[in-house]
């Protein structure tokens, strides 16, 4: 459900119909989620996965499946434009890559961690990086691209892709004060 936001946001349902997001409209698999140039989301998933989206920005459900008794679940979101961060919830601890989120141009295995990154376009700069957890701990993500997955372990370890043919660039370790300025 949607947990905060600001500005105009809205949903598109699987059957077309439009709604103008409130705190606590619910979100369900295959919804489109578009922010206006003032507007910025924070949703809450059942597995206390939390996702926030940027302004301008525009997002598809694609599965978000999750039973606590069995602990199993898969989750996959597509970002296809603006700015967006995530912190996993139990879906991401059920399996390598049960949880995954796409841009135009990667894709992004979630193994259990915090990510920051910005979706764009083919042949736009789509940047993915690895942020510390709230206690300090710091995940796994991989991120692929062009056949080749690059792995990011270290906090604040930041890669760029700008075709979905070509391999994600060498990932580098930015400052907590460069990241912050690039999101």
């Amino acid at each position: 459900k949607v947990d905060n936001l600001v500005g105009n946001v809205t949903i598109t349902r699987a059957d077309g119909a439009k709604v103008t997001a409130t705190k606590d409209t619910a979100i369900f698999q295959d919804d489109v989620i578009e922010t206006a140039a003032d507007g910025n989301l924070g949703i809450v998933f059942t597995d206390n996965t939390t996702f926030s989206l940027g302004g301008d920005g525009r997002m598809v459900i694609d599965a978000m499946i999750y039973d606590a008794e069995a602990n199993t679940g898969q989750g996959a979101i597509d970002v296809v434009a603006g700015t967006f961060s995530f912190v996993s919830g139990k879906i991401a601890k059920t399996g390598e890559d049960a949880m995954t989120v796409s841009t135009p141009v990667a894709t992004i295995g979630i193994r259990g961690t915090t990510v920051a990154g910005h979706a764009a376009a083919e042949g736009s700069d789509n940047t993915v990086t690895l942020m510390p957890d709230l206690d300090g701990g710091v995940g796994v993500i991989g991120v692929t691209s062009g056949g080749v997955e690059e792995l990011m372990s270290v906090a604040f370890q930041t890669t760029t892709v700008t075709s979905a043919f070509v391999p994600p660039a060498p990932s580098v370790v930015m400052t907590a004060a460069q990241v912050q300025e690039r999101y």
